[in-house]
């Protein structure tokens, strides 16, 4: 087992120091220290990876990188498995509307399933649509979903919907939320006219039964009071293990081209490696932002409020809001990996990273 453990270090390391590395592990192993030992020599091989024995920051620009990486990769895992998920059928809707309120009529209803998973401003994801998607309006890309809407009783008799809808979807075997209640519409806060506590609530009641997540929501509105139904898929249990598998797999990729690139660029010509600093520091930078911004802000989210459903990973990560700064951030590190695979001769007496 140990010796499959040295893949840990790098390739010119294991060929030099394998056999002192193995002859020292097999008089320690006796002892009962078997597990410590492995743990070291995995921890030191992934140290040894990064080159640069007299760096102390080395280890934190690895992990920061690498963990980006995980992230990255688990939400693309993820994004995978909700393409083979179950596409959406309005007769589902139908049927689920129908057996909610056989005694209404229905005003409007989807006829036509979405054309993808994800759709952005109705249609698939396309060229087309890279401009909005890089300059602003990567939140318009989501989950596609069905409507169906009706007019429902008098907007003074919502608790009564709200109670009635309740029963029904008990009823049904929807396993339902509590309600969230939203402003109608929004004032200006300090205007004399504002008075917060006048202004009507939409009620938004979210459901799930089997696959389906249903989202209704009673309409506020005095003049045109509607009770709205939104269809869409919950999450498919594959994503959960494909994230996992795709963070570790991402996490460690992206600690192996870190330390390649670091090695590589040990020794060279100041300009260069500072050059390669730059870029990878800033890449950093815009990489992590939209992360370290979104997540506090989807974790209050997620807090304030019931949940069917988490949001997308991508979400987490301030995707595809901010895919500019994700892809700026991806050719800064393209540069530098340029930088570091550029051919030059190691001088003989450079001594090679250690643990």
């Amino acid at each position: 087992m140990h010796r499959w453990l040295l893949l840990s270090y790098p390739r010119d390391y294991r060929r030099k120091r394998a056999a002192e590395i193995l002859e020292t592990v097999h008089d320690i192993a006796p002892t009962g220290r078997g597990p410590r030992v492995a743990a070291d020599l995995v921890r030191h091989g992934l140290r040894a990876r990064l080159g640069r024995p007299a760096s102390r920051t080395v280890v934190v620009w690895a992990s920061i990188f690498a963990v980006a990486c995980g992230l990255f990769a688990a939400s693309f895992g993820t994004w995978l498995t909700w393409l083979g998920s179950r596409p959406l059928d309005h007769n589902e809707l139908a049927a689920a509307v129908g057996q909610l309120y056989p005694d209404k009529e229905v005003s409007h209803i989807d006829e036509d399933g979405p054309p993808s998973v994800f759709i952005i401003y109705g249609s698939p994801l396309s060229w087309s649509f890279a401009s909005e998607l890089l300059l602003g309006d990567g939140a318009e890309y989501s989950l596609a979903e069905l409507g169906a809407s009706f007019e429902q009783l008098p907007a003074d008799s919502r608790p009564l919907v709200l109670a009635e809808l309740r029963q029904r979807l008990h009823a049904a075997g929807w396993e339902y939320a509590e309600p969230v209640y939203s402003n109608a519409y929004d004032c200006i806060p300090g205007d004399m006219r504002c008075d917060p506590a006048s202004i009507p609530s939409n009620i938004t009641v979210y459901a799930q039964r089997s696959d389906n997540i249903l989202e209704v929501e009673i309409n506020a509105d005095n003049t045109t009071p509607l009770m709205g139904f939104t269809l869409t898929r919950s999450t498919p249990w594959s994503a959960y293990p494909a994230g996992v598998v795709a963070f570790v797999l991402g996490t460690l990729s992206g600690w192996w081209l870190f330390g390649w690139a670091s090695r590589r660029t040990e020794g060279r010509h100041p300009l260069v490696q500072r050059l390669a600093e730059f870029l990878c520091g800033f890449a950093m930078f815009l990489w992590w932002a939209p992360i370290l911004l979104s997540m506090p802000l989807m974790l209050s989210h997620h807090l304030s409020e019931p949940h069917v459903r988490w949001h997308l990973l991508w979400e987490w990560l301030g995707q595809p809001t901010m895919s500019l700064p994700f892809l700026l951030g991806g050719l800064m590190l393209i540069l530098a990996l340029g930088l570091a695979a550029l051919p030059y001769r190691q001088p003989a007496d450079q001594p090679l990273a250690r643990g």
